[in-house]
């Protein structure tokens, strides 16, 4: 008996968006599903649709055996009931037997719609995703739907799923309400585990999770190519860019065309453009600097809005490098809390110390000293007193720990130094996310960490002079014999 589907398939294709093709092969395994259910294989089910009149036919088809072979009911047929079906048929021949699906099992209808359900949601979840993935790194406006206990939000994109915009890509600098609408990078699209989709309620649990972003230097990126078309045409070319999120970012641009001012092109007529992702990132500062090859132009472009005298190469291996300024241009060229050469560090990848003329003299006679003492000392003492030169000279404080003493491996202790990272306090004076983006795994990071060994501080004690009781340390008036201490 064939099953006239033109109405379920309208439905679907309808209801659920899906082609005729993909609602046809649904239906194709949902009816194997069943067979199989009720006989144990489906390899001998065979489907057959009429795509004029949208009829599909199922058929068994089983081989002829003789009685006394005649052993699998589902797989055969004896000759004599295969006779009462076709007149001329043999031993050895295949029959195709017409069925009517409407005569399987209850069980085996249920399991093959839970099939279909299934494959439905899989379906839904391929297309969701693919058209959540085709946003990934661009700019979309979303409205804050509701602030979830750990701090992220759920944004509505009118995607059919509710995104994800979690607390570490929050800037600082900004307070989000409900009910408002911003704009969002598209940070990332995951298909969720099973598992992780079990532990979700509510809206979003449908496999697919978006993450958003306003606290990322890609975030500016984005807002910055939106915002200057030669970006586009390929006339300029953001070459790097660091950014501390509600702080400031730096944006290093570059031309291939002599009468293209990079610079000029992206802060806009009277930085009307600079202005413009400015205002979107709430007056968070943006120094747009040009790009150099020459790393001594570049390090100078970076740290504006300090003027830089001159820079000086210290070391090439280690990308150590020394920007020489003015007295009245040092905390400038710092930058409140170190944002600024910071921020340059990350722009260059060089690693940048900030000398006056005075500091940076100093500086050389350190230099001249270390290099008298390497030509007259060649033992392993010789060795020590290097690597202490060697720290004052690159600013590790007498209590600070040397981050090579902290029994890390050599390729890494080398990569840190290559960052300016020489003692375990200056490590931890970044957060993860800067560690990354300076190029750090989450691996790295956790070898530093693991290696770093807190010691808590011995509770003294002291013998009280008349009693010779043990007594705690601040301890003013002894309890035994009431004598007074008065402490230096």
């Amino acid at each position: 008996m064939s099953l006239d589907l033109r109405v379920e398939i309208d439905s679907m294709i309808n209801e659920r968006n899906m082609s005729e093709e993909q609602v046809l092969s649904l239906i194709n395994d949902m009816i194997k599903s069943a067979y199989k259910r009720k006989y144990g294989t489906d390899e001998n089910c065979l489907i057959e649709f009429d795509d004029t009149n949208r009829v599909m036919s199922v058929y068994q088809i089983k081989k002829v055996v003789a009685e006394e072979n005649w052993y699998s009911e589902s797989m055969e047929i004896p000759l004599d009931e295969a006779l009462e079906l076709v007149d001329d048929v043999e031993i050895g021949d295949e029959l195709k037997i017409e069925m009517d699906p409407k005569t399987f099992e209850a069980s085996s209808v249920q399991s093959a719609k839970q099939r279909s359900q299934q494959i439905v949601k899989e379906y839904y979840n391929d297309k969701l995703y693919a058209d959540a993935k085709r946003k990934e790194g661009k700019l979309i406006y979303g409205e804050i739907k509701r602030r979830r206990d750990n701090g992220d939000y759920g944004v509505n994109l009118n995607l059919d799923v509710e995104a994800t915009f979690p607390v570490r890509s929050q800037s600082p600098r900004e307070t989000y309400s409900i009910q408002q609408k911003y704009k969002f990078l598209v940070e990332r699209v995951d298909k969720a585990d099973s598992q992780n989709d079990n532990q979700r309620k509510g809206k979003g649990a449908k496999g697919v999770r978006i993450y958003l972003t306003r606290g990322s230097k890609d975030f500016v990126k984005a807002l910055v190519e939106n915002e200057v078309p030669e970006i586009s045409s390929g006339d300029v070319e953001i070459k790097s860019i660091a950014r501390q999120a509600g702080v400031r970012t730096k944006i290093a641009v570059d031309t291939h065309k002599s009468d293209v001012d990079p610079v000029g092109a992206v802060v806009g007529a009277k930085g009307s453009r600079i202005q413009t992702v400015m205002t979107e990132c709430e007056g968070e500062k943006i120094d747009v600097v040009r790009y150099s090859s020459d790393p001594l132009v570049f390090v100078a472009n970076a740290l504006i809005p300090a003027q830089v005298q001159r820079v000086v190469t210290i070391d090439p291996a280690s990308k150590h490098i020394v920007a020489i300024v003015d007295d009245n241009q040092l905390g400038i060229a710092i930058g409140q809390a170190g944002v600024n050469v910071k921020l340059a560090k990350m722009l260059c990848d060089w690693n940048i110390e900030v000398k006056t003329p005075s500091q940076f003299a100093e500086m050389e006679e350190t230099q001249k000293i270390y290099e008298n003492v390497e030509d007259l000392f060649a033992s392993s003492e010789e060795e020590e007193g290097e690597e202490a030169i060697s720290n004052d000279q690159i600013g590790i404080a007498p209590d600070d720990t040397p981050i090579a003493d902290i029994g890390l491996d050599a390729k890494l202790v080398e990569k840190l130094h290559a960052r300016d990272i020489w003692s375990v306090e200056e490590f931890f004076d970044y957060t993860e996310e800067e560690l990354v983006d300076l190029g750090f795994s989450s691996e790295e990071i956790q070898e530093v960490k693991s290696n770093v060994v807190i010691e808590e501080e011995e509770e003294y004690s002291f013998e009280c002079p008349n009693c010779h009781s043990i007594l705690a340390a601040g301890t003013t008036v002894c309890p035994n014999c009431g004598v007074e201490f008065e402490f230096e």
